[in-house]
């Protein structure tokens, strides 16, 4: 029997067959979904269910699932080829400047995280008043131990943990305060939102392209998911961690209907994130449309968390507050750990392409661990210049949304570019898919440009 025909040591397993096998798969998406909702879902949403009330959150799941194709079509790219985005584009001379543009923008979205950081740091400092300054540093340091391992398994379990807490509490508020059907209607009637100046916002396009942006996946969590499947050894990146270095001409069509089934794994985790991130987004969203809007509370500045604890205290009493406020520093964390993990990595594949490892006999481990320091610093550096939290979270949204768009677009083609015609189980079969992925990307980068503006 071949190697190829191998049961007990295939090349490429089989993709989930049974309902146990399908959700021991959806850790990639767990932490993806985690790492979104700290800074779209748990900042954004309520300061506009605040400001607005009901009003625009019929863009929630529009954004939400428009989005997620986009993610599909980048994901599944690295499945089927076992390489990921970034190796695609220094592969390709004419692509380096995606490549270059890819190290760039995980400096940039460190923007995004500072102002994460300092909204953390800031309602921790609420509950144990020392310093802001003083938890920043805390939070970095815990941070850097969970990531630091390296270690896929803990990240997953933490993110995990960290997003079922937080979901089951916020559904329960919802519940309790469901709104009427013209409230409904309402909220599903398509209007342009205001200006948000708890997001800095300083027009209604600017607010609709930090929503888009940042709703969904931004561009930390989108460049970070490739390395959850490729560290779950999701389709071909199982071949390439046990030492088979495989093109699609070298699989058997056996093997080829195994990756179908991984391309179709990539989507069905997309599709869970998108629902959860949905039902999620819209109970946030009429929790503060329901609680602190009535009352107007308007959120700003370093301690929008602790801002919005009449939300649940309206709801539960003043024990409930500080719950919300524990469940919210965990959210916002949790948005922290996973792109360092995902940007160390795009760091250490890098800095393999330019010959550092075998130049300088270097392990890719310590490099890893020293492109985490490294975007450790850059944090620290923005909060601490420019200490507004919330201008570095809006600025770093319409800064990287140009090349989460750019990231949405050319994996469709590098797919039809990098299968043969023979491959038609492995190419993009989906028109509407790839559809959405497209609409989303241009949109995502016309959107941010006139959020420059």
């Amino acid at each position: 029997m071949s190697n190829t025909d191998n049961v007990e040591n295939p090349r490429i397993s089989d993709p989930p067959r049974t309902l146990k096998e399908f959700f021991n798969y959806l850790g990639p998406a767990f932490i993806f979904t985690a790492a979104q909702i700290g800074g779209g879902e748990l900042i954004t949403i309520p300061l506009l269910g605040a400001y607005l009330g009901m009003r625009g959150l019929f863009l929630v799941p529009l954004i939400a699932f428009a989005k997620i194709f986009g993610q599909y079509y980048l994901v599944q790219y690295g499945v089927v080829q076992g390489k990921t985005f970034l190796q695609a584009c220094w592969d390709k001379k004419w692509m380096r400047w995606m490549f270059i543009l890819l190290m760039i923008g995980c400096v940039l979205h460190s923007m995004l995280i500072a102002g994460l950081l300092g909204q953390t740091a800031g309602t921790v400092n609420f509950l144990f008043p020392i310093s802001k300054e003083f938890w920043i540093l805390m939070i970095m340091v815990l941070g850097l131990l969970i990531v630091f391992t390296r270690s896929y398994k803990i990240l997953e379990k933490t993110a995990s943990i960290m997003l079922w807490i937080f979901i089951s509490l916020i559904t329960i508020v919802a519940i309790l305060w469901w709104p009427s059907l013209d409230q409904w209607m309402m909220g599903f009637m398509p209007q342009m939102p205001d200006a948000i100046a708890g997001l800095e916002t300083t027009s209604g396009i600017m607010t609709v392209a930090v929503l888009f942006v940042v709703l969904g996946a931004g561009f930390g969590p989108t460049v970070s998911y490739i390395w959850y499947a490729k560290d779950k050894k999701m389709g071909m990146f199982e071949a390439l961690a046990n030492g088979h270095h495989l093109q699609i001409d070298d699989l058997t069509e056996e093997e080829k209907r195994r990756l179908k089934g991984w391309k179709d794994m990539v989507l069905y985790q997309n599709i869970i994130s998108a629902t959860i991130l949905t039902i999620f987004s819209i109970f946030m969203w009429i929790s503060a449309a329901q609680t602190l809007h009535p009352s107007g509370l308007r959120p700003a500045g370093w301690t929008i968390i602790p801002q919005m604890v009449s939300i649940f205290t309206s709801t539960y009493g003043e024990w409930s507050g500080i719950l919300f406020i524990i469940c919210g520093i965990l959210a916002l964390f949790s948005s922290i750990i996973g792109p360092f993990y995902g940007f160390a990595r795009l760091y250490e594949e890098s800095f393999e392409r330019f010959g550092v490892y075998r130049k300088y006999h270097v392990e890719s481990k310590t490099l890893f661990r020293i492109f985490l320091l490294i975007f450790a610093f850059f944090p620290l550096l923005f909060i601490f210049i420019t200490g507004q939290p919330m201008w570095l979270f809006s600025t770093a949204s319409m800064l990287t949304g140009p090349l989460l768009g750019l990231l949405y677009i050319f994996p469709i083609m590098l797919s039809f570019l990098d299968t043969n015609k023979k491959d038609s189980k492995l190419r993009p079969y989906r028109i509407w898919a790839m559809a959405f992925a497209i609409i989303s990307g241009i949109l995502l980068i016309v959107l941010s440009l006139l959020g420059w503006g």
